[in-house]
């Protein structure tokens, strides 16, 4: 059975947490991870001058789901120091990043992080700045490809906040390889694709 978003918790600000959480998150999996934040109550307001708007809390969220699935969200997935302290100071720093705006990969092996980090040198991000100017969004990963019109539709509608009228039928998917593909590159790692800005 799917659970329906919550909407009534996440006006008020009450977020879901442990077994309530998972099966919201099993019951909606089409649904993208902002919505799945809205609807569980991880929303926060936005900073500077997005003041008064209502975002996502991404961290939040990424947090609750690992208690929920009983991984401490403080521990760094590499606690015993092994491959973390043998990485170059810049590497460190890069890491953190990935870390600070990608939660998942507390989750992730030392093996698993060094080849996504290798993934971003093939495409000229090996520093921390590189990577927080660069960054843009992640999406779960379609095997149609459904993900990058998935993605058009975020930048439009999300971060551009324009409202299209009903009636018009857009082609998102067509609009990445018309448009967005020049300026962005993505990464397919683990279930999900990570979107970089080309120009950083």
């Amino acid at each position: 059975m799917t659970t329906a978003p919550h909407s009534n918790l996440a006006s008020k600000q009450e977020r879901l947490a442990g077994s309530e959480l998972l099966a919201y998150l099993d019951g909606n999996k089409g649904m993208t991870k902002t919505q799945l934040c809205f609807g569980a109550g991880y929303i926060r307001q936005g900073p500077g001058s997005l003041s008064g708007t209502t975002m996502a809390a991404f961290t939040d969220f990424y947090e609750a789901i690992l208690e929920a699935r009983g991984i401490d969200p403080n521990r760094n997935a590499f606690s015993d120091g092994a491959w973390y302290d043998k990485l170059s100071t810049q590497d460190k720093d890069l890491y953190d990043a990935i870390e600070d705006c990608c939660n998942e990969f507390t989750k992730l092996g030392a093996e698993d992080c060094q080849l996504f980090m290798d993934k971003l040198s093939e495409i000229g991000i090996t520093t921390a700045t590189q990577f927080e100017d660069s960054y843009f969004h992640s999406i779960s990963y379609a095997h149609d490809e459904s993900h990058l019109g998935e993605f058009v539709e975020y930048c439009v509608t999300e971060i551009n906040c324009q409202e299209l009228p009903e009636f018009l039928c857009i082609d998102w998917q067509q609009s990445w390889y018309a448009n967005y593909r020049y300026d962005f590159t993505e990464i397919e790692f683990d279930g999900e694709v990570y979107f970089f800005h080309n120009h950083f």
